[in-house]
């Protein structure tokens, strides 16, 4: 049987591939036996510009010649470019028979419309003045109901704003910071004991001698 033969199947899932992504999406049918005239069906060709009974591409090649196939079933998300510039996020899966590679099936997205929409934003808000924003009063709020998660938040805040990795904080240190989250309530949510542990790279009972040694200078005051 031809390679063209065993191709056929493919052909509804390539014009089924192209009916469901739409017309930004380039879905290409190769026929790997002939690489200088591969392309078997092509839907959306006017992306690329290229037709029935086209070859390869340089890197469709390189895929064959490579075996990668041999040990992947395809390659996705690479960047793809024609010669006017036009870029593309590019897939290609393998089409094997008895572990023999017979075609390939390439899907092309053109990001001609989203990178328009990109430079138009990037634009827009380098005008107003916003292309990096600014937390003018220094809170910051995460929009989150879930206590344990709020408070997990306020540790992590908590630790980097030290400005000191974990393992190299000194004693004195790991008693402000811990005495910082206690005057937050931080202590007083479950499993908090936990993570500030996890986060300080020390054990529980650690925090807890950290704790009873800031409450009670601050007992002492």
């Amino acid at each position: 049987m031809s390679n063209r033969s065993k191709l056929a199947p493919y052909l509804p899932m390539a014009a089924f591939l192209s009916a469901v992504c739409g017309e930004n999406y380039e879905v290409i049918l190769h026929d790997v036996s002939d690489p200088e005239s591969s392309v078997v069906a092509i839907f959306n060709g006017h992306l690329s510009g290229r037709t029935a009974g086209d070859p390869m591409t340089e890197l469709a090649r390189r895929l064959v010649r490579e075996e990668v196939y041999r040990d992947r079933d395809f390659v996705a998300n690479y960047e793809g470019r024609t010669r006017d510039g036009k870029r593309f996020v590019s897939s290609t899966y393998f089409i094997k028979e008895e572990g023999e590679l017979v075609g390939l099936l390439c899907v092309n997205h053109d990001l001609s419309d989203l990178m328009a929409i990109s430079d138009h934003l990037r634009h827009l808000l380098s005008a107003f003045s916003v292309s990096t924003p600014a937390n003018q009063s220094g809170y910051t709020e995460e929009l989150d109901d879930s206590i344990p998660e709020l408070s997990n938040t306020l540790i992590h805040n908590t630790v980097l704003r030290q400005g000191v990795p974990a393992g190299r904080m000194t004693v004195e240190e790991k008693a402000a910071l811990i005495q910082a989250l206690d005057r937050q309530g931080v202590f007083s949510t479950k499993g908090a004991v936990g993570e500030v542990a996890r986060s300080l790279e020390i054990s529980e009972p650690t925090v807890y001698r950290y704790l009873r040694r800031v409450r009670g200078a601050e007992g002492r005051r």
